[in-house]
């Protein structure tokens, strides 16, 4: 019985384990960061690439050639690095300067709620990724 207990707490503290509530907002960027968010500005070249309906399945996004704002950021970090890394300090800054603007727009996940709501605008999106290069920016100089 002593035994099951301690399996039980054991399993539930693993579960929880790196479950935090707070995200680290001292970030630190390489120049990769910076690339990242510049490859996905260019891929979002005009409102005609932006997908405003994301599901944050990028497969399809790429076949289409036509992005979300989270799937041009995962198509970007492959692209430069050869690998998505979900909490990677410039996908955190994007979606740090997105709780900017969300204005309520924001329920569950940050970046695709933002991006397919129906006041979200391309020129909005454009601001997000412009603002974001320009911090990355300030803090390699």
């Amino acid at each position: 019985m002593k035994a099951m207990i301690f399996i039980s707490i054991l399993l539930i503290s693993l579960a929880s384990a790196g479950q935090t509530t707070e995200e680290n907002r001292n970030l630190i960027f390489d120049s990769l960061d910076l690339k990242i968010i510049q490859r996905a500005d260019s891929i979002l070249s005009e409102p005609s690439k932006w997908n405003k309906q994301d599901d944050r399945e990028c497969h399809d996004d790429i076949a289409n050639g036509k992005y979300s704002l989270f799937c041009s950021l995962f198509k970007a970090s492959i692209d430069i690095t050869g690998a998505y890394v979900h909490r990677r300090p410039g996908m955190q800054l994007v979606r740090f300067t997105v709780e900017k603007y969300e204005n309520g727009r924001v329920k569950e996940h940050r970046i695709m709620d933002w991006n397919n709501h129906p006041d979200t605008s391309f020129e909005e999106l454009k601001k997000v990724l412009r603002e974001s290069m320009e911090a990355v920016k300030q803090q390699l100089k």
